[in-house]
């Protein structure tokens, strides 16, 4: 299978009797199996033919998470059209600012955006997801769809304040799907939960479009609140999940935060004790023993979770293997559709994101063991939608340069020690990875969340270097003190210059990207204005 196009037909039909997509509406399961994903597809083309679509044309998709965005993309993909698959939670004005620039020709929305194109030039040019099933199905055109074809522009909202169009061609996307197919033994017994938005690739082609390729059932969750999470898992049998590292955090919060209001402490600890001496000593895993409990409230069937879009902790990950249970890291970018490198379940080395995927080749650039992180293979992008300029900075010699920082192994794990642009120059010239203390700060319990950042120092003699600072958010403002005491101490534990300097706290959460990344960008703006 080449293209979106092979893949709808072929899992469609290999699949037929299987459930595809679910979601729970008004206490009811809504289940699409995959022999009726290709009816609603045909729908959908007849109804984009009718205004005017054909191949190349680019379609905006703006919608939360549900099965119809999942039938709009193949249906737009499978039609040699452009899916364009937009952030639902962005303003009105940046909305349209992509869709003029990507020049679509239709929009597939739900309901709940119908709104948005109220009294616009596309308001005519709308397909509502709501009604998909009362559309008709007339005769459609032999749709022929080459690999080289341009699939989907995904712009990204990044961390750098400045988006951008990636195109990425059906060879692109579909090379990646089954790459990460053949990583872990998945097929129809298998149930995703997708939490991360649709929109964002990650999601796409791991959470969708992988499970599609693999007969997987996809569960959408109609909201994230943790009971409605646990709710989910409970009553569909999930058993795997794509995340970001905060999610995992705040599930392993939760779990804390409930064996502390029972008052189990000290049982928990016992029984963290004695999976550690089984894991370690033994080489046995008995966390799903132990906590049997935890297990049963997620569902009691999940295999494992897998974590992508930003650094993770890696103590986190040792926590919930010491509870039983499996987070595989993996790394990527939209230019690569995305993922790169991705640890297994047979060889989960904690703290890395894993060796390259099948086909893709990575490579450190420059002399040194660190350096900037260089990929290629069939899954990198085309380029930049209209931007030659910038194309060109990030493509040479058949190689994407990511922007991110680090090293390999003697067995070829990747391990990322930051970005080229978050890396902190200090006086002395030495560089000081963020990744590196951020990790430490969230093991500070009055601390509800924390980024490090360089900021420029303003004392005589000094003025313009840079200098390590910590922008914190206390789980209450009564608690400064007491974090300031903690850092003064994990200071003592690190070489002089990797201290952090200065601590300025928030009131309000950090700004972050819809999977969760800190806009650093912005917080060294508002630190600037704060000091002038």
């Amino acid at each position: 299978m080449q293209t979106l196009q092979q893949l709808l037909f072929f899992c469609s039909q290999k699949h037929k009797d299987h459930v595809a997509f679910q979601i729970r509406q008004e206490k009811i399961w809504r289940k699409i199996t995959f022999s009726e994903v290709i009816p609603l597809v045909e729908k959908v083309q007849s109804s984009l033919v009718k205004l005017g679509v054909g191949p190349g044309d680019r379609v905006v998709i703006l919608s939360e998470n549900r099965p119809e965005w999942a039938i709009s993309y193949l249906a737009v993909c499978a039609m040699g059209a452009v899916a364009v698959p937009l952030d639902a939670m962005l303003k009105r004005e940046d909305i349209f600012v992509f869709i003029e620039d990507c020049q679509a020709k239709a929009i597939i929305l739900s309901a709940k955006y119908v709104d948005l194109v109220k009294a616009t030039t596309f308001e005519s040019l709308t397909l509502v997801m709501e009604a998909f099933n009362q559309l008709e199905a007339k005769e459609i055109p032999q749709f022929n769809v080459n690999p080289a074809d341009l699939a989907a522009i995904v712009y990204t909202s990044g961390t750098t304040g400045n988006a951008k169009g990636v195109m990425l061609s059906h060879k692109n996307i579909m090379s990646n799907v089954l790459a990460v197919g053949k990583l872990f033994p998945l097929g129809p017994g298998d149930n995703f939960l997708s939490v991360l938005p649709l929109h964002h690739t990650f999601e796409t082609t791991c959470g969708f479009l992988g499970a599609f390729s693999l007969g997987c059932s996809i569960t959408y969750t109609e909201s994230l609140k943790s009971y409605v999470l646990i709710r989910n898992m409970q009553e569909t049998g999930v058993t795997v999940m794509c995340g970001v590292p905060l999610l995992y955090q705040l599930i392993y919060d939760g779990i804390m935060r409930e064996v502390d209001d029972k008052g189990m402490g000290k049982m928990f600890a016992v029984l963290l004790f004695i999976s550690k001496v089984s894991k370690f000593l033994i080489g046995i895993n008995i966390g799903k023993i132990l906590f049997a409990a935890i297990h049963k409230k997620f569902g009691g069937k999940i295999r494992f979770f897998v974590t992508g879009g930003a650094a993770i902790d890696p103590q986190l990950i040792r926590n919930f293997e010491l509870l039983g249970f499996a987070i595989v890291q993996g790394y990527g970018l939209t230019e690569s559709s995305p993922i790169l490198t991705c640890c297994t379940l047979k060889k989960n080395k904690i703290g890395s994101v894993g060796r390259a995927i099948q086909d893709v080749k990575i490579k450190i650039a420059g002399s040194e063991p660190v350096g900037e992180i260089l990929a290629s293979g069939p899954n990198i992008m085309q380029g930049y939608y209209k931007r030659l300029d910038l194309s060109n900075e990030v493509l040479k010699h058949g190689w994407l340069y990511t922007g991110d920082v680090g090293y390999l192994d003697e067995e070829g794990y990747l391990f990322i020690t930051g970005r080229n642009k978050d890396v902190i120059v200090t006086g002395a010239g030495v560089n000081v990875y963020p990744e590196e203390l951020e990790p430490l700060l969230g093991r500070c319990p009055e601390i509800k969340e924390a980024c490090i950042i360089g900021t420029k120092q303003n004392a005589l003699g000094r003025r313009g270097n840079e200098q390590v600072a910590a922008i914190i958010v206390a789980k209450s403002a009564d608690l400064e003190n007491s974090i300031r005491l903690f850092i003064e101490g994990l200071n003592k534990t690190l070489p002089e210059y990797k201290r952090i300097a200065k601590v300025v706290f928030r009131q309000e959460e950090l700004p972050k990207t819809r999977l969760l990344k800190v806009k650093k960008y912005l917080l060294r703006k508002e630190i600037e204005v704060n000091e002038q």
